[in-house]
């Protein structure tokens, strides 16, 4: 039905899309080190870590997920680059799901804007924008061969406790209302943030 060329097509566009985001944050980042935004970005140190704080992060994880076309729950899975441009942050990522990990029925992206509270025991954020999906009917004993896709609007929250500055664990709900089928769901997710600059002596 061809969906293993669609995973392929998707993941490539993942594969070219994600570090032109990072590149594109990053020349941002090292201009604000000479802007009056360093002094939102400030360290924090942690016994003999220095960590910056308000870093862009990666969250990861899977979970269940109800589709409106289906009766059964599913498998999703997602990946999600977070990001800030001066101060305001974006979301950009990939969500899939199907009956079971490996075979995905529904591929999709998205585009958001969002808020985010940071300690250094937690991360919480939220988003909204826009989604496009990639969805196959149930046909008989499997799915369709050709696709519907179409826009959506996605929303996601996730609140992550961190083991350490910098990694953490936690849950995210999203909603992904689409032209074509209305995905709803929870994933255990874990958080890489690129907050760690080094040693406290580095510094002094």
């Amino acid at each position: 039905m061809g969906k293993a060329g669609n995973y392929g097509r998707f993941a490539a566009i993942a594969f070219f899309l994600l570090p032109a985001f990072a590149f594109l944050t990053s020349s941002v980042t090292a201009q604000d080190k000479q802007s009056p935004l360093s002094a939102w970005k400030q360290d924090t140190i942690i016994k003999d870590d220095v960590f910056r704080k308000y870093s862009n992060w990666i969250s990861a994880g899977g979970g269940t997920a109800k589709n409106n076309h289906f009766d059964n729950s599913q498998f999703t899975g997602g990946l999600d680059y977070n990001f800030h441009l001066r101060r305001q942050y974006y979301q950009f990522g990939l969500l899939v799901s199907g009956d079971q990990f490996g075979s995905y029925n529904n591929y999709q992206f998205h585009l958001c804007y969002g808020k985010r509270v940071e300690s250094s025991t937690l991360n919480f954020a939220y988003f909204a924008g826009l989604s496009y999906s990639e969805f196959y009917q149930r046909y008989g004993n499997g799915y369709a061969i050709n696709a519907a896709s179409g826009p959506g609007l996605y929303l996601n929250a996730e609140y992550i406790l961190k083991a350490t500055y910098d990694i953490g664990l936690g849950i995210s709900a999203f909603g992904d209302i689409n032209i074509n089928e209305n995905l709803f769901g929870a994933k255990l997710n874990v958080f890489f943030c690129g907050s760690y600059k080094g040693k406290k002596e580095i510094y002094e």
